[in-house]
């Protein structure tokens, strides 16, 4: 199982949304996927198609000492979804102080899934610093990082590479940026200055501003089958074809496009 942590220093750049649509796009060309909502504000499930936002999840399943996994939901795309849970101020606390005393906890309970080769495990995250950020990142084999086309990620760039180094020493993040609207000239002359500096590790396909998104999540719909035309399904179809031929090509030897 090939592990991918989304993460960011700010907040509001669209991570459990890109979450959501690449988890889709990779069901849709036929590859397993989990999707693992490792955020407390449990939204996943609803992202991709819940009707309501699941009590049931990863927390009350750690509470009940419950098998790893055991409440994953699968939707009408073959996307399984492992939501968070319902919580309060006490649970979080206890859950807290367990990922603090085990750095390796989900590491750990990702190992036990038992998933056919080839398949895909995208972890949603709430900002850093955050103890399950830093879980993800270590349980990854790679950490994509969203920047929102503004100064402040730019300036919380060093954030992730110092969350990531503590984590996960000798790994670099890759970075994708989302909601880009080419037609302002700052978010263009930022995303070319985003461009020089980190070059490679910078995703080619940035993630355009498009309505179809939010229409998509309204009506609890795929985007892909909603607006296959829009230029955000584009853009996500170009981003994952990009992981799969370079950052994820060698996953269990395998060729995905």
């Amino acid at each position: 199982m090939f592990k991918i942590a989304i993460v960011s220093a700010a907040g509001g750049v669209g991570r459990s949304t890109l979450t959501a649509s690449l988890a889709t796009l990779l069901a849709q060309r036929g590859i397993s996927v989990l999707a693992l909502d490792f955020d407390p504000e449990n939204l996943l499930s609803t992202l991709l198609g819940s009707d309501e936002v699941s009590l049931g999840g990863l927390l009350p399943d750690f509470l009940t000492r419950k098998a790893f996994g055991m409440s994953a939901l699968v939707n009408s795309n073959e996307v399984a979804c492992l939501p968070f849970g319902r919580s309060n101020e006490a649970s979080l606390v206890t859950f807290e102080q367990h990922l603090r005393t085990e750095p390796e906890w989900l590491k750990k309970c990702i190992a036990q899934i038992d998933y056919p080769p080839g398949a895909f495990l995208l972890m949603d995250t709430p900002r850093l610093p955050s103890i399950y950020a830093r879980q993800a990142m270590v349980a990854a084999d790679l950490v994509l990082a969203v920047l929102a086309p503004d100064v402040r990620s730019l300036a919380l760039l060093p954030a992730v590479e110092v969350a990531l180094s503590r984590c996960a020493p000798g790994h670099q993040p890759i970075y994708v940026m989302n909601g880009l609207d080419s037609t302002r000239a700052l978010q263009s002359d930022l995303l070319a200055q985003l461009r020089s500096s980190l070059q490679l590790r910078l995703s080619p396909h940035p993630i355009h501003r498009d309505e179809a998104i939010p229409r998509a999540v309204a009506n609890q719909a795929n985007l892909q089958s909603l607006s296959p035309d829009s230029l955000v399904a584009h853009d996500l179809n170009g981003l994952l074809s990009w992981l799969l031929a370079g950052p994820a090509s060698s996953h269990d030897g395998r060729t995905y496009i």
